[in-house]
């Protein structure tokens, strides 16, 4: 391999790179976590309205949600968690000449197994959602379970930026897709 002007500026720098990020792989990350997150939420599907003369009221829209969780992480690899989640208002299709803003939010608590990759962690998360879906035409609640996958970079040891994708059932499926933060003590 030849050696020219921009080899040796690029060899540098990665190695400074890795000289500077070297203490994040070591950091413990233990202890309690808060987090949040921002997230796109889609639904998709029918919701029982408890009218009969209604019948179900279906959904096909998006929305913003967010949630708030505090939770420990037990190790690299185990944590729990509890948090609220705000899943977002979703307009139905029409039912005679109007639609119907559903309205959806959840209490959850779950688990965490971690995969972790040096400064970057691969999860799978899952739990139990205590559920409400309100709207004028549906006033519904449930306990569900919910589940989903992600990934976090690392920095320093205490912060994790997240990206995930997690499943809801409120009636009908909402998949949420976001990203956030999680600081641990």
């Amino acid at each position: 391999m030849k050696i020219n002007q921009w080899t040796t500026p690029w060899v540098l720098l990665v190695c400074a790179a890795s000289l500077g990020t070297s203490p994040l792989a070591s950091a413990d990350g233990t202890g309690f976590m808060l987090g949040a997150g921002g997230y796109f939420s889609t639904v998709d599907g029918k919701v029982d309205s408890g009218d009969p003369n209604r019948g179900d009221v279906k959904y096909d829209d998006n929305s913003f949600a967010y949630n708030l969780a505090v939770g420990w992480r037990f190790n690299k690899w185990l944590a729990i968690d509890a948090g609220y989640w705000d899943l977002g208002d979703y307009d139905s299709d029409k039912i005679d000449n109007q639609k119907f803003s559903l309205d959806g939010e959840t209490w959850s608590v779950g688990g965490m197994v971690s995969v972790p990759l040096w400064i970057v962690d691969v999860y799978a998360r899952g739990g139990v959602s205590w559920w409400e879906a309100t709207s004028r035409a549906v006033d519904d609640d449930g306990t569900d379970p919910y589940y989903g996958i992600g990934g976090s970079f690392n920095i320093g040891g205490s912060l994790d930026l997240y990206a995930e994708w997690i499943r809801f059932d409120i009636g009908a499926d909402v998949d949420t897709f976001g990203v956030g933060a999680r600081f641990t003590f």
